[in-house]
């Protein structure tokens, strides 16, 4: 994937494909069951999804009893996609067309949840401004759950082919450094680039953008994904991870 691709280049012809992941084993059984409980009971709150894609976790939220919830993506071809979804199947969410720095005006909200936008940003100054600008869209004392890259995860090839999953760095770990992530459906297989960030890096940013000291977690397979596949065939993911949970609060 050219380096000069921006994360909005990336994603503007994926979304069929991005939809489709929501049923793959490892999003049904394990990464949904695992950010749901971190993000909590959304009843009668407002929230904002910062780099929703196609809408999966936006219409999720909106189902789980969320008042309001709006969409914001940089990718003019996954909100035109979120839309289209909208209007076939009205939820009464909204969706922008933005970068994930520019809230402003959209807001405020009670919680913001983004999953794996922070990893695109490629320089710590574009980190820190999109830490920011989720801060300047919640109430004081919002929450911020947000799933971003494991800085430990595994480069060893084919650890997480059982999961659909390819994650490689092409330039070492440190700080800013192009991972290549790869989502396969059977045949059917999609990349995108992002960057590696410490979660010291993260912490960092976070901090300056006026939230709190960030808790981590890991995601957990439901009942359902261990009764169906067992634990020996989550286990290899469990052990490396390839994302994590982060979750803080506004001040």
């Amino acid at each position: 994937m050219p380096d000069q691709m921006s994360p909005a280049d990336q994603f503007s012809a994926l979304a069929p494909e991005y939809d489709r992941t929501q049923e793959l084993p490892f999003v049904r059984y394990l990464e949904t069951p695992g950010v749901l409980p971190a993000v909590g009971d959304v009843t009668g709150c407002s929230v904002l999804d910062v780099g929703c894609g196609s809408g999966l976790y936006t219409r999720l939220l909106k189902r789980s009893g969320a008042r309001r919830v709006v969409g914001l993506d940089r990718s003019a071809g996954m909100v035109d996609h979120a839309r289209a979804v909208e209007r076939d199947a009205p939820l009464g969410v909204e969706y922008v067309l933005r970068d994930a720095a520019d809230t402003a005006g959209l807001g405020p909200f009670d919680l913001v949840f983004g999953a794996y936008v922070l990893p695109y940003a490629r320089t710590f100054d574009q980190l820190r401004a999109m830490c920011a600008g989720l801060a300047d869209a919640l109430v004081p004392g919002g929450r911020l759950v947000t799933l971003v890259a494991n800085e430990d995860f595994s480069d060893e090839p084919g650890w997480y082919a059982p999961y659909g999953l390819g994650l490689r760095s092409r330039d070492g770990r440190g700080d800013g450094a192009p991972l290549v992530l790869t989502v396969a459906d059977g045949d059917e297989s999609f990349s995108v680039e992002a960057y590696h960030w410490r979660e010291e890096t993260y912490a960092r940013a976070l901090r300056e953008a006026g939230f709190s000291a960030p808790e981590w977690s890991d995601l957990r397979p439901s009942e359902e994904g261990l009764r169906l596949f067992g634990e020996d065939h989550w286990r290899a993911y469990l052990t490396r991870p390839h994302a994590r949970i982060v979750s803080c609060t506004k001040v």
